[in-house]
């Protein structure tokens, strides 16, 4: 914009920036209104196009957005398909800031005590100077140091509860993962049967009585397929083909045995709990003590006033430690109701920790109840199918009847399995998976 072609306020003779003995001339002020117009029309522009080129670049993500069927299929192992999850999963992602936040924490209860510097300066001069040279005598500028120390009595607290924070983040952390691991292992058990009922449709009998499958469906499953697992390894480049071979199994007795006690991640995490709680009752406790504060004063490093050095580098004749004990006697009784209270919500969230562990006991034993079903069941089917097979038969007829009862028997035991999944994906995600047993 050509501000050199503006049209300038115009001032009368008679106005009183042209009266004699006043500070402001005309011209400045003519400046200053130019320059404060050319900035607003500046920053009108300027949102403008920040956001016309916000627009270019979603619209240009959106144009290098492919289908999914336009994706290449990468094959990979759990193994590799759990380490990109724990790299890239958006979730687990979220739970590695608060770790890091619970750490600067748990770092800030020392760095406080660290001396810390800054920097002032400033300048001050009429309008009518503006335009003229700046000088050191209208400069003044210092550079301060300031000291930070926690009272004596609440250093231990901090401490310990910065601690606390970082070990329930790092578990929280645990659990998501644990979490996201839970629904891959079940998304990939699920295509696994899917695929296996395809296959067996496709060679059943002729006239063996066949599901209705809606048409497209098989597609539609592996869609969301794809999604599923792109979501959770965070990954949207590729279609992730996780070989099914490659999973670990799971052994129903291997789980059966640690049913009846909690893993180790949910009782750390059901401990933290219960400690966080307790140490909000700790904290209103440490008010009956006696507080001692300490604090250290210096004067400014350095401090320059119309040219003159003034201050001192820290001077030991100028430097002060103070120390203060300081203790209040609770005579209005603020500080017992609040430790009461206190003591009042770590009670009901122990009470709240039973009776989640009641509902994790009953989540339990349907889990148990519903394996030993599924897999005294399946022994019965296994063993009937290998009587069909080695049962003779005399006639055309019968060998057709038989196919037919073997391929029924072994889709309903495909279901059947696919109905199990859901329960295995709860042994995974309370205990972990079968590699995580033997830790």
């Amino acid at each position: 914009m050509d501000f050199s072609q503006m049209r300038l306020p115009y001032f009368p003779d008679n106005h009183a920036c042209s009266r004699k003995g006043n500070m402001v001339d005309c011209t400045t002020v003519r400046r200053i209104v130019v320059i404060m117009l050319g900035l607003a029309c500046m920053c009108s522009c300027s949102i403008k196009r920040h956001l016309a080129r916000a627009e270019a670049r979603v619209e240009g993500m959106y144009a290098e957005t492919k289908d999914w069927d336009k994706l290449p299929i990468r094959s990979i192992t759990w193994q590799q398909a759990v380490s990109l999850l724990m790299k890239h999963n958006p979730s687990v992602l979220e739970v590695e800031d608060q770790i890091r936040q619970a750490e600067r924490e748990s770092l800030s209860v020392y760095t406080e005590m660290v001396p810390g510097l800054s920097y002032y300066g400033y300048i001050t001069r009429s309008l009518s100077e503006l335009t003229g040279a700046v000088n050191s005598d209208e400069l003044s500028h210092s550079v301060n140091v300031t000291f930070g120390m926690p009272a004596l009595t609440q250093v231990p607290y901090r401490v310990y509860s910065a601690k606390i924070r970082t070990i329930a983040a790092i578990k929280a952390r645990e659990g998501r993962c644990r979490e996201a691991i839970s629904r891959l292992y079940k998304l990939v058990r699920e295509r696994e049967i899917n695929l296996k009922m395809r296959e067996l449709d496709r060679h059943a009998p002729d006239d063996a009585v066949k599901p209705e499958r809606r048409i497209g469906k098989g597609v539609e499953e592996e869609g969301q397929y794809w999604r599923g697992v792109s979501r959770l390894l965070g990954r949207n480049d590729a279609r992730w083909n996780i070989l099914p071979e490659s999973m670990p199994h799971i052994q129903w007795q291997t789980y059966e045995k640690r049913l009846d006690r909690l893993s180790e991640l949910v009782t750390c995490q059901f401990v933290m709990r219960l400690e966080q709680a307790r140490m909000a009752q700790y904290s209103v406790a440490l008010n009956y003590l006696p507080t001692i504060n300490t604090s250290i004063y210096s004067p400014s490093l350095f401090s320059s006033s119309g040219g003159i050095y003034q201050g001192a580098f820290l001077n030991m004749d100028d430097t002060r430690l103070n120390l203060s004990i300081s203790y209040s006697v609770d005579t209005k009784l603020y500080q017992w109701y609040n430790y009461k209270q206190s003591k009042e919500r770590y009670e009901r969230e122990k009470m709240k920790l039973v009776d989640e562990m009641i509902d994790h006991r009953d989540r339990i034993q349907k889990i148990r109840a519903s394996m030993n079903e599924y897999h005294n069941w399946r022994s019965f089917m296994l063993k009937n199918i290998d009587y069909f097979n080695t049962r003779t038969v005399a006639t055309a007829d019968e060998y057709i009847n038989r196919s037919s009862s073997i391929y029924s028997m072994r889709r309903e035991l495909l279901e059947q399995e696919k109905n199990s999944i859901e329960s295995e994906a709860a042994l995974v995600l309370e205990y972990g998976m079968p590699d995580e047993l033997s830790h």
